[in-house]
């Protein structure tokens, strides 16, 4: 049976960068073959990100074709986003293209296409938060909810618009850092309000705050360092 609900914020992630890549076309050839370019990482992304849901929670189910198609039971965000940011990778480079360029070209459309996918939750199971005079009724409940699929959905396409306006403003390294660390807390806020069954921080949660604290590490560390080359560039004298 075809799940409706997943089938839409599929298109919604691939479309709405589609899209958006004409528009926002850098030097690099994003703006030209962005489908062809991002279908192959993200089907990697799904399986890996699915492959490592697996691993954690139910080790047997691990080669089991049915089991594996379940996406709606898991798929690890963080796994999935670096084998699909790998493939990209090493497209580039078989390419003879810069792997850190064209990371740093696919970053705004990707939290795009991130921002996608959270905004559809409502055809998917319904956007769930905490209960709310103002908002949304999931299928099957009687009370009214905070969407915060579409918060999450807001704050990262407002990371998508400030990483676009950097991309030619710092190295392409800490571009790809701060569009990690923007997703990363995006996902860490937006996980305090989800439900969820234990009282603790959840598996997801916790990645998240993982990666927020090692890309904005990053981040600062790559732009003080590409200051400090800067500052020491011997000055051109006119004489």
């Amino acid at each position: 049976m075809i799940d409706f609900g997943l089938v839409v914020s599929l298109i919604a992630a691939i479309g709405a960068p589609a899209l958006l890549a004409l528009r926002w076309a850098s030097d690099d050839d994003w703006g030209s073959n962005f489908l062809d370019d991002v279908t192959v990482p993200l089907l990697v992304g799904l399986v890996a990100g699915r492959l490592v849901t697996l691993a954690l929670d139910d080790p047997n189910s691990i080669g089991s074709l049915s089991d594996m198609l379940v996406i709606r039971s898991g798929v690890e965000f963080w796994p999935g986003a670096a084998a699909a940011a790998g493939v990209v990778a090493w497209q580039a480079n078989r390419a003879d293209r810069s792997p850190l360029e064209r990371l740093a070209a696919l970053a705004p459309l990707a939290l795009v296409g991130y921002a996608a996918y959270e905004a559809t939750c409502v055809f998917r199971d319904g956007c769930l938060g905490p209960v709310s005079p103002v908002g949304l009724r999931p299928p099957g409940l009687q009370t009214t909810m905070l969407p915060v699929g579409w918060l999450v959905a807001a704050a990262t396409l407002a990371g998508a618009v400030i990483v676009h306006r950097l991309q030619y403003r710092v190295r392409p390294t800490v571009l790809v850092a701060t569009a990690a660390a923007i997703v990363a807390a995006v996902r860490s806020l937006g996980s305090v309000w989800l439900p969820h069954v234990s009282d603790g921080m959840t598996r997801q949660h916790r990645t998240s705050v993982a990666v927020l604290v090692v890309a904005t590490i990053m981040a600062v560390l790559l732009l003080a360092s590409s200051r400090r080359v800067r500052t020491n560039e011997p000055v051109a004298s006119d004489g």
